[in-house]
């Protein structure tokens, strides 16, 4: 018997936006064929003779471009050196249609795309909700089936890959990028993977291989034996009998950046570990009660310590004494760039004795939860280094002295003070935790306004100084009542004359800026509360010019102001933890005309429209990628401001 069966309908293939031969995308986002009439598209002898002569390096050089995800040479883990607006499955796709071009391109493609290997999990474009569809493992009666685990996949189809041809293929891997979940779960992948790469630099390892775990002890002797020269190591708690194992000098004497975690180990023995590593270039210790000034000891019955370039002491103590022994070390005056304090015997009242004898220090980082204010006067000096370009200077009341103290006040006068009298003249960018620092840089706060409301938000460290230099000012709206009858409704300064008017006296014995100059230079200031997640990007510019009144671009991924980075995977402790880089407001504050102080707030004028990469946007550019990879950011932008 035959049943009648409905006839069914054909469903809407899904399409994804990708531009066809001759086709640009306009401003409105969509393709016009028009723009492309003066482009010949059609291959002539001419240039097939031009592309078979590049040499190989600048073949490199431009799939470089098509899969950036390849020159990704950072000691970051797989989760904190993710490309922006990209998708890297499809980026690598590209890059795999190079290699079936030409015999040509294949080996420079090839060399290019097994340097640095990244597994993802999903794409991040359009692709991905057409994909997942496909994925899941679907019959009869269970329409909604569980979706595959695709990343597990992409490790078996790797590790398959490179064990069929270790001989060519493994010795090209130098970069291993794992996301979290995948290398925690899957040992024996890794482990086989790990067995045909000799030549492997950097690779992300679970977190059980960096204590012992007696369950990844396999996994370590794999990489031991089989990964000679990886540059970058872990030891946790409970791995002092591996770390050890270093002092001898046969496992991994290449490293370069070595991070200790609350490790209960003698100094001595400590001190023995770190100077057999000759090429180690960055120290990050975390929590180690052990790691006393002992470590850092100049003596001749030790051996010296290697050339540091980063240094990252967090909660260890170390003294000033310590640092000085460490710079007495034969060419660590010259290498050492980074120092990051976090909690350490190191007080903000002491950096100078720090500065003094780091002649060549780029980047300064300190992080102190302090009780009482600074002692200031004639025996505490001024900052100066001539080298310092950075400086992340984060002071916060501590939870002793209560919430209405203001301890933190002085010590960020102090460092203004410090600025302006010109002992840090590379100076450019200030991190701090006061949200109206550039008050300090600029001298005096501005007077109450004469109409109530137009009054600038004070934070509550301004409210509470006790400073000359501050006046009661209300954080929540219009000024607070005060004898302003007796004072001229105008700014404190006009035309560079000082008026007398003025109750407080700038120039007074008791003005902590006594004495000090202006600013000499822009410095951009990077400021934020203790309760607050976002954070503000200022210029403060010495004075008004055509060129410093202007608006920040409030864009993160346009945004042209230095970043703190690091090249050893210690860029989240060079740049700070919460100094995300899309949570910023854009602003300049400049002198005003009349000497007091002005703030261009952002403007309405940003471009609204997805725009494409930085790394493919040119000046006359018309053939922008497609969308499914460098076009439209999936993830989205963390800018609030933009």
């Amino acid at each position: 018997m035959r049943f009648f069966r409905r006839k069914k309908e054909k469903k809407g293939q899904p399409f994804l936006d990708i531009p066809a031969l001759g086709d640009v995308r306009i401003d409105d986002d969509t393709y016009d064929s028009r723009l492309m009439l003066h482009y010949d598209s059609v291959s002539s002898y001419g240039s097939v003779k031009l592309l078979n002569s590049m040499p190989s390096s600048l073949l490199m050089r431009i799939f470089s471009f098509v899969c950036p995800q390849t020159g990704d040479e950072s000691y970051e883990p797989c989760e904190q050196s993710t490309l922006e607006d990209s998708c890297p499955l499809c980026d690598l796709r590209d890059l795999a249609h190079c290699v079936i071009v030409c015999k040509r391109w294949r080996m420079p493609a090839i060399q290019l795309m097994y340097r640095s290997i990244r597994i993802e999990n999903v794409h991040y474009c359009q692709r991905e909700a057409l994909l997942a569809e496909k994925r899941k493992r679907k019959s009869f009666f269970e329409r909604n089936g569980d979706p595959e685990d695709t990343a597990s996949a992409r490790l078996k189809l790797l590790a398959r890959t490179l064990r069929e041809d270790p001989v060519r293929l493994g010795k090209l891997v130098h970069y291993f990028k794992i996301p979290y979940m995948l290398r925690e779960s899957s040992q024996n992948d890794l482990s086989r993977t790990l067995a045909v790469l000799p030549n492997i630099k950097y690779v992300d390892l679970p977190e059980g291989l960096f204590s012992d775990d007696p369950n990844f002890a396999t996994l370590r002797l794999e990489v031991e034996a089989r990964c000679p020269d990886l540059r970058k190591m872990t030891y946790m708690a409970g791995s002092e009998q591996s770390l050890s194992k270093l002092a001898y000098g046969s496992i991994w004497p290449n490293l370069e950046v070595l991070e200790l975690t609350r490790i209960s180990l003698d100094p001595l023995l400590t001190r023995h570990v770190i100077s057999a590593l000759p090429k180690l270039r960055a120290l990050k210790v975390t929590e180690c009660k052990n790691f006393t000034d002992q470590v850092f000891a100049n003596s001749e019955e030790l051996s010296p310590m290697p050339q540091l370039q980063q240094l990252v002491l967090h909660k260890v103590p170390i003294s000033v004494q310590g640092v000085a022994d460490l710079m007495s070390q034969p060419g660590m005056r010259a290498s050492l760039t980074v120092l990051n304090l976090w909690r350490t015997e190191i007080k903000p009242d002491h950096l100078q004795g720090v500065l003094s004898v780091i002649p060549n220090l780029k980047t300064l980082a300190i992080h102190e939860s302090v009780s009482r204010a600074i002692v200031s006067g004639a025996n505490l000096p001024k900052l100066t280094s001539q080298s310092l370009e950075t400086i992340r200077y984060e002071i916060s009341n501590s939870a002793e002295a209560g919430s209405i103290s203001n301890a933190s006040t002085s010590y960020y006068t102090y460092l203004a003070s410090s600025i302006l009298s010109g002992g840090l003249p590379n100076l450019h960018a200030v991190y701090v935790r006061d949200p109206y620092f550039p008050d300090h840089l600029m001298g005096l706060p501005p007077p109450p306004p004469q109409m109530p409301g137009l009054v600038r938000p004070r934070s509550s460290a301004n409210l509470k100084a006790s400073s000359p230099m501050f006046s009661p000012v209300s954080s929540l709206g219009p000024a607070t009542p005060q004898n302003t009858n007796l004072l001229p409704p105008s700014f404190p300064c006009e035309g560079g004359r000082v008026r007398s008017g003025i109750a407080t006296n700038r120039f007074s014995s008791n003005n902590p800026f006594a004495g000090l100059g202006p600013l000499t230079k822009t410095i951009e200031v990077f400021a934020k509360g203790d309760d607050s997640m976002d954070w503000s990007f200022i210029k403060v510019a010495p004075h008004a010019t055509p060129t410093t009144l202007g608006i920040g671009s409030g864009n993160g991924r346009h945004r042209t102001h230095a970043r703190s980075v690091s090249n050893y995977g210690l860029g989240t402790d060079v740049a700070g933890m919460g100094w995300d880089r899309g949570n910023s407001r854009h602003s300049i504050m400049v002198g005003h005309a009349s000497g007091g102080n002005f703030l261009a707030l952002p403007g309405g004028d940003e471009d609204i429209l997805p725009m494409p990469s930085p790394r493919f946007k040119q000046d006359s550019e018309l053939w922008p990628r497609p969308q499914s990879s460098g076009m439209t950011p999936s993830r989205g932008s963390k800018d609030l401001w933009g």
